[in-house]
């Protein structure tokens, strides 16, 4: 991308003048771009490095990750699009017209620019990482090199569409937990620091004998109004510190990764998303038509749990010794059994394909089902928890109470 100021006698008689953003380098290509509506260049100039390097920190901005369902509608408007008979760069710009999103409609143009200035869709979309994932890229260039970019395109909707789905469902089930569990702590920490401080304070004014428990809760009490501040303030930077962890020491994040998929609930949501994603994402690589290598590598670099994502390296290193994708997937233990067999019969049949679009919908399904049934599963274990915690809180509380009572009657 270059900067370029002009002049430009426009089909109307008027004088346009300023400094544009276009993809060339040669001052005869961005004298052809102003040109291309009919009008006439009087003066195009490129900025220096200096100026470029000024503009583009004044232009700069910081891209957000378009949300997967945006992507899928764009994809899909664009894919009908072409198949009605509209030109590519017509097709994107009614496309994200149509999102009435102003960031994306100013990124979409600038592709429109590349494409006009001879770059291909796939390699236009690669400077757009926020918009179109690598997977996405590699659906267009196939459909550019085959001359079914339209089908591509529709393709790669429905693929995003079924991956929001996974990751959605997965959200959803492993939301109630969490939400149960602050909820919990909110409670606990409204009891020892606003309830039992108030009723202790009254057995203490009448001299009652406390039992142990109500001394502990007393005890626990005392602690939480000392250090409330330090409380709240240590599980806020936890919480700023786990993500920072997560999100930039590998090491951290396989740890985290492997322990929720040993915890016993957690674990299975943790797996059957996984698995999901790993059999929808490998579907569509293989389906449109990428070789086993390159669709594992890919694959590899999708994963975000660090557990399966070194497993697919150990079934890439497997594939490249010349092993078959049943044995390699086997010597990684990801899938389980019956899995496997589906696999080895597709690679056996040349049906690998259909059998893990087969296998992808198995393991949404199970996501789904595990949506459905998360708050049947829990609340028991939350009535259980909930009910011992508030059940031996209340208990040091009354004993006292019953005591008092006592010496009054006598």
């Amino acid at each position: 991308m270059s900067f370029f100021r002009f002049r430009l006698l426009e089909q109307t008689g008027r004088i346009t003048g300023g400094i544009i953003n276009l993809p060339y380098r040669e001052v005869s290509s961005a004298v052809a771009h102003l040109e291309r509506d009919g009008g006439a260049a009087i003066y195009v100039k490129k900025l220096g490095r200096a100026a470029t390097f000024l503009l583009g920190l004044a232009t700069y901005r910081p891209r957000r990750r378009i949300p997967r369902t945006l992507q899928a509608e764009f994809l899909r408007m664009v894919a009908m699009m072409l198949r009605s008979g509209l030109i590519l760069t017509t097709a994107l710009q009614e496309a994200a017209l149509s999102s009435e999103v102003p960031e994306f409609e100013y990124d979409i143009a600038e592709i429109i620019k590349n494409i006009q200035g001879g770059v291909s869709l796939s390699e236009a979309a690669a400077q757009y990482s926020h918009i179109f994932p690598r997977t996405v890229i590699h659906l267009i260039r196939i459909g550019e090199e085959t001359g079914r970019l339209d089908a591509m395109l529709e393709d790669a909707s429905e693929h995003l569409t079924r991956v929001n789905n996974i990751i959605t469902d997965t959200k959803q089930a492993l939301l109630y937990p969490s939400m149960v569990f602050l909820a919990l702590l909110g409670a606990l920490i409204f009891w020892f620091y606003y309830v039992v401080p108030k009723i202790t304070g009254l057995f203490k004014e009448m001299d009652v004998t406390l039992p142990a428990i109500t001394v502990l809760l007393l005890q626990v009490s005392n602690l939480v109004q000392a250090y409330i501040v330090h409380l709240i303030l240590s599980l806020v930077l936890a919480a700023f510190a786990f993500a920072f962890l997560r999100k930039g020491s590998p090491a951290f994040r396989k740890f985290i990764d492997a322990l929720l998929l040993k915890l016993p609930l957690v674990g299975t949501i943790v797996s059957a998303s996984s698995l999901a994603f790993i059999s929808e994402y490998f579907y569509i690589l293989l389906n449109a038509g990428l070789d086993l290598l390159q669709s594992m590598t890919i694959l590899r670099e999708s994963v975000n749990n660090q557990v399966y994502a070194e497993r697919l390296e150990v079934v890439k290193e497997s594939m490249t010794q010349g092993r078959g994708v049943a044995e390699s997937f086997t010597a990684a233990v990801i899938f389980p059994t019956f899995v496997i067999r589906m696999i080895n019969t597709g690679e056996l049949s040349g049906t690998l394909p259909e059998q893990l679009s087969y296998i992808a919908d198995n393991y949404r399904r199970t996501l789904s089902n595990l949506v459905a049934t998360i708050s049947k599963m829990i609340e028991p274990i939350v009535l259980v928890v909930a009910g011992t915690i508030f059940a031996v809180i209340i208990g040091g509380l009354m004993l006292p109470i019953y005591d008092l009572v006592g010496r009054i009657s006598r």
